[in-house]
């Protein structure tokens, strides 16, 4: 099923498609942070016109039905605070989920909020009934997002940077849509 990626909603989150107007908050809240981009497979964006680049990118994938790309818009003062999404691999032949967030909003419960509600996009209106995910080993903390959200750790796995020059031992993790499946 084609679909624009929409706006969604939490309690406390908006969840919107970025664009290029987005740079200078999404530069100066995380982009930008070598702590935020620590375990990311994206490398940290050392001038403002990387982050533009990528903004760029997202805004021409806005109709692509294998990319999903939100940021996170608080709503109590509408500050971006992260970013993330559901990206169709086909290798593994199902969407996975990513995300990061400001270093200032670490556990709080953003990540978790925003991960729940796009698991309900990828199951509901795309009818995933499975998608995966991983996580630096060094970076357990994204993996007790995954399972309070529903993932479960299935095998040790590895990933690069997409610069190549890091490199991650990793945990996999899947999930598995029980209603859809318990319908089945």
């Amino acid at each position: 099923m084609i679909m624009r990626t929409p706006i969604l909603e939490t309690q406390r989150i908006i969840l919107r498609p970025l664009s290029v107007a987005d740079a200078d908050q999404v530069y100066r809240n995380w982009a930008s942070d070598p702590e935020v981009a620590r375990y990311m497979s994206w490398t940290v964006h050392s001038d403002i016109q990387i982050t533009k680049d990528w903004l760029l990118d997202a805004e021409n994938h806005i109709d692509d039905e294998n990319n999903y790309d939100w940021g996170f818009e608080r709503k109590s003062d509408h500050v971006l605070i992260g970013s993330g999404g559901i990206y169709y691999k086909e290798e593994k032949g199902m969407f996975t989920l990513g995300y990061n967030l400001m270093k200032s909003c670490w556990r709080q419960g953003y990540t978790s909020e925003a991960a729940a509600r796009i698991l309900s996009f990828a199951t509901q209106e795309l009818q995933q009934n499975k998608l995966y995910s991983f996580h630096a080993k060094d970076n357990p903390n994204s993996g007790k997002v995954m399972e309070k959200v529903g993932f479960y750790y299935v095998s040790d796995t590895e990933y690069d940077s997409m610069d190549g020059t890091k490199h991650f031992e990793a945990r996999e993790y899947l999930y598995v849509n029980d209603d859809k499946v318990n319908s089945l």
